[in-house]
């Protein structure tokens, strides 16, 4: 059992190690010395009676016990930080803003069902604007403020850019009712099968297909492209299947006749970030629209 008093800054400290994925760098993130950041994890990996993170070459690589609080570890010192920081006369309702965002249709199609019926009703100053960018234009766009908040998978990024995970999220394979795969989904069938496949033409590395190289296999490819509503309109009407993430894959299961199954093979969970400029920290409206969707993903996930 934890110690009824723990000091909060081991979690931003932990949180921050997992984020920099070094003791070293999250120091120099924090503007602390290494030392103190490893007595830190040291303290943290007694109370929990975990290692907490591994050393893995340079990298220092989370257990399974870190992965599983760092969410809830991350959402908390996001929400606590705006707490502290917004003002305590702050009313949106005197903010006239349009908010833009950088998002995939996938988290579109999941987010504005829920986030635009609130703000038509409760907030009609605020407007949305969002927009699917490549990777590469994360950091300028922020920085240049044509973004305000963009959601994406995890990946490296200068110390301006700051971001804070919102899920992990599973792989699920998806077809067709009666898809003859259902009758036997093993790896080998699974490879065989005719894949669609949704990426943006900047990214080239692919989770799944990592995973099954792992296995000594790979998968061919019928059809690519960047929207997963015209990849699943296909995946209806032929025998074409599908690998994505599992929340989406149940939320179209509801309108679309497809069935949703469980991967034949372990593939690595997906983290999903949100990410927003150090010159927006401690902006309120920024704060505002980070903490609506902050409570939209705990319901989604």
């Amino acid at each position: 059992m934890l110690h009824s008093k723990i000091d909060l800054n081991l979690f931003l400290i932990m949180s921050t190690v997992y984020q920099q994925g070094s003791i070293t760098a999250a120091a120099s993130k924090l503007h602390l010395t290494q030392p103190a950041v490893s007595h830190a994890i040291a303290r943290l990996r007694d109370k929990f009676n975990d290692p907490l993170f591994v050393r893995h070459g340079r990298k220092m690589v989370p257990t399974a016990l870190c992965q599983k609080m760092i969410p809830d570890v991350q959402q908390a010192l996001l929400l606590l930080n705006n707490t502290v920081s917004q003002p305590a006369t702050f009313d949106i309702q005197q903010h006239k803003r349009e908010i833009k965002l950088g998002l995939r249709d996938i988290l579109e199609s999941m987010f504005f069902p829920i986030l635009m019926p609130d703000l038509l009703n409760n907030t009609p100053n605020i407007t949305l604007n969002s927009r699917q960018i490549k990777r590469t234009e994360l950091e300028p766009s922020l920085a240049q403020q044509s973004l305000d908040i963009v959601i994406d998978v995890l990946m490296p990024t200068h110390k301006d850019i700051c971001n804070t995970l919102i899920c992990s999220e599973r792989f699920s394979l998806v077809c067709r009712q009666n898809h003859p795969i259902l009758q036997q989904l093993t790896l080998a069938n699974y490879a065989a099968a005719s894949h669609a496949l949704v990426s943006l033409k900047d990214f080239s590395i692919d989770t799944v297909d990592m995973a099954l190289a792992h296995q000594g296999v790979n998968r061919n490819i019928a059809l690519r492209c960047e929207h997963y509503f015209a990849a699943i309109s296909v995946i209806c009407q032929s025998d074409l299947i599908m690998t994505m993430p599992n929340t989406y894959a149940m939320l179209l299961q509801q309108t679309m006749p497809i069935v949703v199954s469980p991967l034949p093979f372990d593939v690595p969970e997906l983290a999903v970030h949100m990410y927003w400029h150090q010159q927006a920290q401690d902006d309120p409206v920024n704060q505002w629209i980070r903490n609506k969707l902050l409570n939209i993903s705990a319901q989604l996930f």
